[in-house]
């Protein structure tokens, strides 16, 4: 368990991915981070269109930074009051994990219930989506490698809503529980404040010390996949 956050959402994301390229093919139990975004940013999904998502004239109005991650899931905005959750694990770790739809439930059923067990009842529903009360309170994607893989989870606690009106289009596809509702209509915050919700996710997952091989955030690997990918207009503005 890491609860570490990096100065921009750009180096928070390489972060992740280097912890998930250190990870991969190493003997091993379940690694957490916990992190939050120091401003706000639009983050596409390793394969979602610009053009399609995101209102491109709002973010350079308000000087918002576009970037991409790896892991698939749609696009999102990120920013104060919105926890992310970085689960990593091996393909060992239980039975059907190859599987990327039982891997995705195997972590996402374990969030929602440490939060359904801090006293706001959350379910998975859709394409790994947080719910409370049939709104949206947290989104997810995954990245695999060849025998590690990570789910990403965004969960929002105390999070302005209507940035996500401002900086992103209605999406093409939705879960049928959307019910065609807007950003605002749709997307709820969590009753529970920042520590609270650590405080559950560190409880469900935490079993004591590990040698989990955790890279210095100034490590090579993490600034090469800064240039790379995260900080490289190419790969980021590539759909």
């Amino acid at each position: 368990m890491l609860d570490l956050t990096l100065a921009s959402v750009a180096e928070n994301l390489a972060f992740d991915e280097a912890l998930l390229v250190e990870a991969d093919g190493k003997p091993g139990p379940a690694f957490v981070r916990l992190w939050d975004a120091p401003e706000y940013a639009v983050v596409l999904g390793a394969s979602c269109r610009l053009a399609d998502d995101v209102d491109l004239e709002a973010c350079r109005a308000d000087g918002i930074t576009i970037l991409r991650r790896s892991s698939g899931g749609g696009t999102v905005v990120l920013g104060p009051g919105v926890l992310c959750v970085s689960v990593l694990l091996s393909e060992d770790a239980a039975p059907g994990l190859s599987r990327v739809d039982l891997a995705h439930n195997h972590v996402l059923e374990r969030i929602a219930a440490a939060i359904t067990g801090a006293g706001v009842p959350v379910d998975v529903l859709g394409r790994g989506d947080l719910v409370c009360g049939n709104r949206k309170c947290g989104g997810s994607a995954q990245r695999r490698q060849k025998s590690w893989f990570m789910v990403h989870c965004s969960i929002l606690y105390d999070f302005a809503i209507e940035r996500v009106a401002r900086y992103l289009k209605m999406p093409r596809r939705q879960p049928d529980y959307r019910e065609g509702r807007s950003h605002t209509e749709f997307l709820v915050n969590l009753c529970l404040s920042r520590q609270n919700l650590a405080n559950a996710i560190r409880t469900t997952f935490s079993s004591g010390a590990t040698d989990f091989p955790v890279p210095s955030a100034q490590s090579a690997l993490v600034q090469s996949l800064l240039s790379e990918k995260f900080l490289n207009r190419e790969w980021i503005e590539r759909f």
